[in-house]
């Protein structure tokens, strides 16, 4: 699973403390271009105008990923303890080893199913997604923290470097981090993620990442920057304020085999699972919603002509539309039938 939870829950960054050497020689100039490659959006933005540009945060990509298997999870741990009990009281004889059993079967599988839940936590019952706004005319950014709050911080301030995570089937990944410095200028008060496309698989897609970073430098920081990034973005998350719709989901579901379509139906149950998931998590979130004083901040002209957002997203093709209806139907009918054939499901049509 190749899932990034860094700077989420109790992989919160760590704030209050000096920056690192490996901080500071990570640091990135705003006044020199951070590749020579063309910059790309990597699909994380909301719209863009000439007052601001506005993305999504770093785990958007990857949202409900992993809820169907830990809800699953959760269900079989929290339900096996009233099974055992049940199973129990149906006997005639119980001693003190059946009821310490008991009580072991119920810490375990309460205590892990907690554990679980708290996992799921980070996701569900919580925010579909953190938005990032980057204000080109006040020089202000603005970045929804996890619990509901805005990080307000002047762009000319920010300490910018290539941060560290960890995937556990990838290994080290990197992304572009921005910290809030103490007035000594060493003291890390807050952070968030800049820039992280998703999908990264280590090291080898450190390009990837320095494109990205380098379109959000670009706009801020370029005088052409406004038009350069409007004329080249094309494709914008419908989420403001509102929810993805199903349409949508399902297009993210199935993003990581989007070049390939065949590989797209060839998984396509581990896809579906993701888009179940995916659909679950957005169901249970609420939507963010700027301040009124930042939405005041950032007013956008009338005749504004670099002004883009999903509005102006192209008409979908058939690899788009009803070939990942396709998929996730087919997905859906294997899954099915392995439920059928091969869990407990299948006593009820054993003969």
């Amino acid at each position: 699973m190749l899932s990034d939870y860094t700077g989420l829950g109790r992989n919160a960054y760590k704030v209050n403390r000096p920056l690192t050497p490996d901080e500071k020689a990570s640091r990135l100039s705003r006044d020199r271009r951070w590749t020579d490659e063309p910059p790309n959006d990597e699909a994380l933005l909301i719209k863009i105008n000439s007052t601001y540009l506005e993305i999504v945060d770093r785990w958007y990509w990857q949202k409900g990923q992993i809820q169907v298997f830990t809800l699953v999870s959760f269900l079989m741990f929290a339900i096996s303890p009233v099974y055992f009990l049940m199973m129990e009281l149906q006997r005639a004889e119980r001693g003190w080893d059946a009821w310490a059993f008991l009580l072991f079967t119920f810490l375990l599988g309460w205590g892990l199913a907690w554990a679980i839940w708290k996992g799921m936590r980070m996701e569900i019952f919580a925010y579909t997604h953190y938005p990032i706004r980057l204000n080109r005319k006040n020089r202000m950014v603005y970045a929804f923290r996890t619990d509901g709050t805005v990080i307000r911080a002047h762009w000319d301030e920010l300490f910018l470097h290539i941060g560290e995570g960890t995937v556990p089937t990838v290994g080290t990944t990197y992304d572009i981090r921005a910290h809030v410095l103490d007035e000594d200028g060493v003291t890390v008060k807050d952070t968030f993620t800049l820039a992280y496309p998703g999908f990264l698989t280590g090291k080898k897609d450190l390009p990837r990442l320095m494109r990205v970073g380098e379109y959000v430098r670009r706009y801020m920081e370029e005088p052409d920057g406004v038009k350069k990034n409007a004329e080249y973005s094309m494709l914008f998350n419908p989420v403001e304020g509102r929810r993805e719709g199903l349409h949508w989901s399902l297009i993210r579901a199935f993003a990581p085999s989007s070049r390939y379509p065949w590989l797209q139906l060839l998984f396509s149950m581990v896809f579906s699972l993701f888009f179940l998931g995916r659909w679950f998590t957005m169901l249970t979130c609420k939507v963010p919603v700027w301040p009124e004083e930042i939405e005041e901040e950032c007013k956008i002209e009338a005749d504004d002509p670099y002004r883009k957002d999903a509005s102006n997203n192209p008409k979908f093709g058939f690899l788009e539309g009803p070939w990942l209806v396709i998929c996730v139907l087919t997905g859906l009918a294997v899954l099915a039938w392995v439920l059928v054939r091969y869990s407990p499901l299948s006593l009820l049509f054993s003969g």
